[in-house]
């Protein structure tokens, strides 16, 4: 649900290579971390530099992943604790506090409560959203932020640290939350990191740029080929009968009889997508790897 609003507010462009090859540090726009659980190179935290100081923003969503490796790399005091805050006012069970100290008036129009989902909080850094004044945290009774906001050259840097406030499960409890927040990060491009997911699939991201862009008929020669593509995959048969599949569905999405999967890339280059992305996903199915997601 947090990814449809965001497609349907922005310019999405999932990144699924290495920063510095993708090129950030020349890009505008907001760059959307969610969950990481990958490292961070130097290379990568230096592009995150030329991007913030260019004026871009990062959003930077996370608890006990490695989102301080990057708060470390641009040499900033905030980190994400990695302690669990024990509030008296929760939903369920001590694992689900609920918030009210929403600060920003932006992102609490509608909001009664924001349920979190066993978050961290945020050190050495205010913020716009708290725990309460009676909250627990480590051996203290303290209130700490779960969301800051930074300054960082010409940009700025947003953190959040609770992922699972986005999740599908929590979207009904933190409806209007959610879309005050995507309002609030709103820009013409926003890049969502797909690289530093260990589940990472590209096929879930293409299939979403694929149907971005497709009319209603083309949508369900794609979803229809791919679901062919995996059975064949699966059960083992050889790539000629993959191949002949491909042509049919070729025919039909494009309306010419036969056309080759490096036309078709040619094609689609034009398009603006990017000719490594499509032939990474044409490699995964050739080498007959599971399609997830």
């Amino acid at each position: 649900m947090f990814g449809r609003l965001l497609y349907e507010e922005a310019n999405v462009v999932p990144i699924m290579t290495s920063y510095n090859s993708f090129g950030l540090g020349e890009r505008e726009g907001v760059l959307l971390i969610l969950g990481p659980d990958l490292r961070y190179s130097s290379l990568e935290i230096d592009e995150i530099k030329k991007f913030l100081e260019n004026g871009g923003t990062l959003v930077l969503i996370d608890d006990f992943g490695t989102g301080n490796d990057i708060l470390s790399g641009l040499n900033l005091t905030a980190r994400f604790t990695g302690l669990v805050p024990i509030d008296v006012f929760y939903s369920k069970n001590y694992n689900f506090p609920e918030l009210v100290r929403i600060l920003d008036p932006r992102l609490s129009v509608g909001v009664d409560k924001l349920i979190l989902n066993v978050p961290s909080v945020i050190a050495g850094a205010e913020g716009s959203i708290y725990t309460s004044k009676v909250t627990v945290i480590g051996n203290n009774q303290r209130q700490l932020p779960i969301m800051s906001e930074l300054e960082y050259g010409n940009g700025k840097i947003i953190l959040f640290s609770d992922p699972s406030v986005f999740i599908n499960d929590m979207f009904e409890k933190n409806e209007p939350f959610i879309r005050n927040f995507v309002n609030y990060i709103k820009a013409d491009t926003i890049y969502i990191d797909e690289a530093h997911h260990s589940n990472f699939n590209p096929y879930a991201v293409g299939t979403v740029v694929i149907k971005r862009s497709l009319d209603k008929m083309k949508v369900f020669y794609v979803i229809l080929g791919v679901a062919i593509l995996a059975i064949l995959v699966e059960s083992g048969l050889i790539l000629e009968g993959i191949s002949r599949v491909v042509n049919v569905l070729l025919g039909k999405i494009f309306k010419e009889k036969e056309k080759s999967l490096d036309d078709v890339i040619e094609e689609l280059k034009k398009e603006g997508y990017d000719e490594k992305v499509l032939r990474k996903i044409i490699m995964e199915i050739n080498t007959g790897k599971k399609l997830g997601g």
